[in-house]
């Protein structure tokens, strides 16, 4: 063993035990701590991961062990640890604390699935995995990807060794055989013709070559119809393993050629057992409760369930319930109340300025859109609403639907506030807008509408989704429709120039 190979093994040793570095380094630590068991040495890492030669990865090791001697040399070492052991990403929990076994899965009726399939010494030759988003559908399907071609189950299937050549490149993402494709970036045609000539060749490496194809329901008509043909006739060394979280875009024909395994919403106690996973592993204490409520706050997901865990143990090794809810409200806690508050009472002008505040500190817009609805529900079971919220809730619920094709998903949102607010815009309103008064602070100090005139309606007074529909008829690009993000909607003229605000 080469005297470097001796040095990064004690070095990832010296960070173990270095009780500062493992505060600065949170929640980056993970890659370093694991770094000598799992890569063999910081140098292999860097040489496997990033292709580079020996003699590189040696000069990237000497400049971080030499200023490890320096008193700046954390700072340094973070920004090691994120750009050298990471692939220049930013380290995340969720993919170190991904579920590696069966047993591992936390649903637990799709840890009875699998085990069935493992008992039966069978798979067939498609999954159809289903459900909502942060379920563990891609984790499930990785899980599935090792046990039909992990080493120990070439003759009776079971768990996944993840000790194999097989597991480890699966595990670290190198393995041939093992192809995800993203169906909303890779969803034309031409994109499954090219999977069709491909899935003929034989595995290169694996038993079994493996195609994980996510957000399926994001392929096109004709890309389905040649994916069909391959699902109908599918290699004996191939498994495919479809993904998505909407069913009713899949078509029946492709339903009905794979075995459907349906992930429901995480109940609180299996979020709790995917947490306390994270927990045992970054060996920090939890406050009583504190799990508990992150599972409610995030509605099933564990993926969002894990990053909001980064984020609370990156600060400190007790997690307490009010770091947590300070996360939580920061993030989203908003959306339940000024926004939601601002729709009830039709003022449009604050509930788009609420908005603007929720998209400028990176909320979810799905998550928003649900929060809302969920929020309408509660006040109209209560009897604090009437109900024409109801109409509210199915315009949501078909934004909600739209937004995962949409060019500009805000705008969806700032169309349907305003279709909801109709003539509720007044001059006062638009004259005290939060956002105006910003501008108006700003080096700009010209209006972008004369507040003192007659608030008259923009362009040809059609509502919005009106000329969208009349340029796709004339097969005009909607790009080029100068009213296009400054129209009248119909149920009143002041709506336009409420648009004219925010679209600037």
């Amino acid at each position: 063993m080469s005297e470097n190979s001796e040095r990064s093994k004690a070095h990832v040793r010296l960070e173990c035990d270095n009780e500062e570095l493992m505060r600065r380094v949170r929640p980056h630590h993970a890659i370093a701590a694991k770094v000598g068991s799992r890569y063999g040495g910081v140098n292999n890492y860097v040489i496997n991961s990033q292709s580079r030669t020996r003699e590189e990865a040696e000069a990237i090791f000497d400049e971080v062990t030499q200023k490890w001697d320096s008193a700046k040399t954390m700072d340094r070492f973070v920004e090691f640890c994120i750009l050298y052991l990471n692939d220049g990403e930013p380290y995340y929990m969720f993919p170190e604390y991904r579920p590696r076994t069966i047993e591992e899965l936390d649903l637990s009726g799709v840890r009875r699935i699998l085990g069935e399939i493992v008992k039966a010494n069978k798979t067939v030759h498609a999954y159809l995995l289903t459900g909502p988003r942060g379920a563990g559908k891609t984790s499930t399907a990785r899980v599935l990807a090792r046990i039909v071609n992990c080493e120990q189950n070439s003759k009776k299937l079971g768990e996944p060794c993840n000790k194999c050549s097989a597991c480890e490149s699966i595990l670290s993402g190198s393995a041939l055989d093992v192809i995800e494709i993203d169906a909303a970036s890779n969803r034309g045609i031409d994109d499954i013709r090219e999977l069709k000539e491909k899935i003929r060749l034989a595995p290169a490496y694996l038993r079994t070559k493996v195609y994980i194809i996510d957000e399926v329901h994001m392929l096109t008509s004709e890309a389905f119809n040649a994916l069909l043909k391959t699902l109908e006739e599918p290699p004996t060394h191939s498994l495919f393993i479809l993904c998505t979280t909407e069913l009713h875009k899949v078509p029946e024909t492709i339903v009905s050629r794979c075995t459907q395994i349906q992930f429901t919403k995480a109940t609180t106690e299996e979020m709790r057992r995917a947490f306390e996973r994270v927990i045992k592993g970054e060996e920090t204490t939890v406050e009583e409760g504190a799990l508990e409520y992150l599972a409610k706050a995030v509605d099933g997901s564990f993926r969002d369930g894990v990053k909001i865990l980064d984020q609370a143990i990156s600060n400190s090794s007790n997690l307490m319930l009010q770091d947590l809810q300070e996360i939580v409200s920061g993030s989203r806690g908003y959306m339940i109340d000024k926004l939601l508050q601002a729709m009830i009472a039709k003022d449009g002008v604050l509930a788009l300025f609420e908005l603007n505040e929720g998209v400028q500190k990176g909320v979810d817009l799905s998550y928003l859109i649900l929060s809302l609805m969920r929020g309408l529900r509660d006040k109209l079971i209560v009897g604090e609403v009437g109900g024409e919220i109801i109409k509210l809730i199915y315009s949501l619920d078909e934004v909600a639907r739209k937004l995962a094709t949409s060019l500009d998903a805000e705008l969806l949102i700032q169309v349907a506030i305003l279709e909801w607010c109709g003539g509720g815009v007044s001059k006062s309103q638009i004259t005290n807008s939060p956002i105006l008064k910003s501008e108006s602070q700003s080096s700009d100090h010209s209006p972008k509408i004369a507040l003192g005139s007659e608030l008259k309606p923009q362009g040809e007074g059609k509502s919005a989704w009106m000329v969208m529909k009349e340029k796709i008829k004339s097969g005009k690009p909607i790009e080029q429709n100068p009213h296009s993000r400054k129209v009248a909607d119909d149920q009143g003229d002041t709506i336009a120039e409420a648009m004219a605000i925010f679209s600037n």
